[in-house]
């Protein structure tokens, strides 16, 4: 969520950084089945952390570039968000993260077992997305 006015002045209005303060704080973390999952817009962009045990590999399929875009309140070029997925398996089950349409995975998308990963995505075009591993 940019800090840019949404009155015709582009004035800047508390009201819209006390928004993306509460919105940038605010974690939700969801447990995933043990399964292969496309996650929700409103997943990556509010709940932001994710949870699974996996017992075989599994792909987290991202939404698509659209979807992204449009759960991204005032959505322009550059904004960005994290989120965390986090593996909880004991052994070797590693979750991939796939692109959904529009979308590109920059830097390594598996997350291995006993591991986090985070990935910032950020708006590259009106119609893009790229998520990049941190």
């Amino acid at each position: 969520m940019p800090l840019v006015g949404n009155t015709t002045s582009g004035a800047l209005t508390r009201t819209r950084i006390a928004d993306y303060i509460a919105a940038s704080e605010s974690v939700t973390p969801v447990t995933v089945t043990d399964a292969a999952r496309t996650l929700t817009a409103a997943e990556v962009t509010a709940s932001k952390l994710f949870v699974c045990t996996p017992t075989a590999a599994r792909a987290f399929t991202t939404p698509t570039a659209a979807e992204l875009i449009a759960g991204v309140a005032d959505e322009v070029v550059g904004t960005s968000f994290e989120f965390t997925i986090v593996n909880l398996a004991a052994a070797t089950h590693a979750i991939t993260l796939t692109a959904g349409t529009g979308v590109t995975i920059v830097g390594v998308a598996a997350v291995s077992a006993v591991t986090s990963g985070t990935f910032v995505a950020v708006v590259t075009s009106t119609t893009t997305v790229s998520i990049y591993r941190k």
